[in-house]
């Protein structure tokens, strides 16, 4: 009796003990939602002032959650959910808008904590300077300092010379702008010198005016390791300096001058131009596709939105992946910054970065998830390019057409394989070795060698082929591995309302000199990586 007596008297003290320690318990903000944050926040007029908006909204996470988020890759969905609720308000107050508020760089560093708010290295005469520095929001200032058009290459050790191959051809289409390399490890004397040899003209007519941008020192330690290989690709979008860039990849070839590109009405009408990927038929989960969408701002408290029109694609009506190629970007940055810091966060987290393939949809998605439908995809997806043999063109190169179907440029390479499996694909596959009259040596000189340009193809739709709605996909353009060349070669074919087209001489002309020139560069680069 004694001991039930104690009991109920320890009882109401041991559960007010529990309510303190509770109420005082230090947890990090991505526990919260933005709408717990919302109704957490003091009642504020419907015309409160941005401004105000975004100080409440800050100071009441710091008063409800004061503990530090968890900077671990292998956050919960729900708390991954959470963290981008919380960023995309924080870029539109302190990035999009240029509110001043205590807050601020507390949690510049908690949302982006893979940045050490330090500005890069940029080559200048053959020397390194440190880009212009200032107080306040670092995003906000680095954005004002952005100016001019310019090429933007990602580049590592291995990308070298194909990053010379791609100067020499913007030489030959005569590019005018500057080109940056952006690199997140140390570039060797080799590499630099092989691109910057490129870039010289005998007649210095399209001499090519380079630099190089050392992203190390703004780059958190530790961090850098989760950009690898194209996922380094976020840091030369961010870093850049250009106002208005075109982000290539080291393997992309033009065909036309890229300037041009910038004059396109798809650019000047919304500041991002994107282009298609091929239309296959990998789509994700339905429950992985559920957590994408819900990533979709919906709260109209800092005024977001999106235009449903951008909710037509293959993702959203199949779950289908590849909907974007991102070899080639064009961007106004200042008005897309938000959506690529969105980007790079979600490749950040393994549970986000695995779920499309690498960093391609991840671009608009990011977008839209930010807030931003201001972007615009080019008119036709990527088509097979070289030349069709018993109705199908398999190739492992990708062509980027404009709206008349002008090739406006290629990702890749131009070599018939840029893989080095010739050996084992000889002994792999019969129809190789028949192709090549079972000689290993006409095999390995054909993978190195140019492909040769005069068709395209244009598969029918995943719309076409599929309805509107289809939970088994089928597509016209399909993986072949009897091609060899570690199963990159995809076959297309014009059948189901297909497109073959037929470059005239002219364009064939002009294509397959490009690829000489091209593949004179692979000559010459051998040495540092071939």
């Amino acid at each position: 009796m004694k001991v039930k007596t104690r009991t109920i008297l320890v009882a109401p003290f041991l559960l007010v003990a529990y309510l303190l320690w509770a109420s005082g318990r230090r947890f990090s903000f991505q526990n919260l939602s933005s709408d717990h944050i919302l109704a957490l926040s003091e009642p504020l007029a419907p015309d409160s002032s941005l401004a105000l908006k975004c100080s409440s909204y800050f100071h009441t996470i710091e008063n409800r959650a004061g503990a530090g988020p968890s900077t671990s890759r292998f956050l919960s969905l729900d708390k991954i959910r959470n963290h981008i609720d919380h960023l995309r308000v924080y870029l539109r107050c302190f990035v999009e808008n240029d509110i001043v508020d205590e807050t601020e760089e507390r949690f510049s560093r908690q949302l982006l904590p893979m940045f050490s708010q330090k500005v890069p290295l940029m080559s200048e005469r053959g020397g390194w300077s440190s880009m212009e520095d200032h107080p306040g929001s670092f995003w906000r200032n680095y954005l004002r300092s952005a100016h001019g058009k310019g090429i933007v290459v990602s580049l590592g050790e291995s990308d070298a010379a194909n990053a010379a191959r791609l100067v020499n051809v913007l030489k030959a289409v005569g590019n005018e702008l500057p080109i940056q390399f952006v690199h997140e490890k140390a570039l060797s004397a080799d590499a630099k010198h092989l691109i910057f040899n490129a870039s010289l003209a005998q007649d210095s007519v399209f001499s090519q005016k380079i630099s190089f941008i050392d992203v190390r020192p703004a780059i958190e330690k530790g961090f850098g390791a989760a950009f690898k290989g194209y996922n380094s690709k976020w840091f030369a979008a961010l870093f850049t300096t250009f106002e208005h860039m075109i982000l290539m990849d080291a393997d992309v070839v033009p065909f036309v001058k890229p300037s041009e590109l910038f004059e396109t009405e798809e650019y000047l009408a919304k500041g991002a131009f994107f282009f298609r990927d091929r239309e296959l038929s990998e789509a994700i989960s339905a429950s992985k596709f559920a957590f994408l969408r819900s990533l979709l701002p919906e709260s109209s408290h800092f005024n977001f939105s999106v235009d449903p029109e951008m909710l037509n694609n293959n993702f959203f009506n199949y779950h289908a992946k590849h909907v974007m190629e991102s070899g080639m970007v064009l961007m106004h940055r200042p008005s897309h910054i938000s959506g690529l810091l969105i980007s790079l966060s979600l490749q950040y987290w393994h549970k986000t970065g695995k779920i499309m393939y690498g960093d391609k949809d991840l671009f608009w998605l990011g977008q839209l998830i930010s807030g931003n439908s201001r972007f615009h995809f080019n008119e036709n997806a990527a088509a097979a390019i070289g030349s069709l043999e018993n109705g199908l063109l398999c190739s492992a190169q990708l062509g980027h057409l404009d709206k008349n179907f002008k090739l406006l440029w290629t990702n890749g390479g131009l070599s018939l394989c840029k893989r080095n499996t010739w050996l084992f694909d000889f002994f792999r596959h019969s129809f190789l070795r028949a192709k090549f009259q079972n000689s290993i040596g006409k095999m390995k000189a054909a993978y190195s060698s140019g492909i040769k340009i005069s068709q395209c193809v244009l598969p029918a739709s995943i719309k076409q082929l599929n309805g509107e709605k289809s939970s088994n996909l089928r597509c016209n353009f399909n993986k072949n591995y009897s091609y060899g060349c570690g199963g990159i070669f995809y076959c297309a074919k014009s059948e189901d309302g297909g497109r073959v087209i037929d470059f005239s001489t002219e364009e064939k002309k002009w294509y397959n000199w490009i690829v000489s020139v091209w593949s004179e560069e692979t000559n010459n680069a051998q040495g540092i990586n071939g």
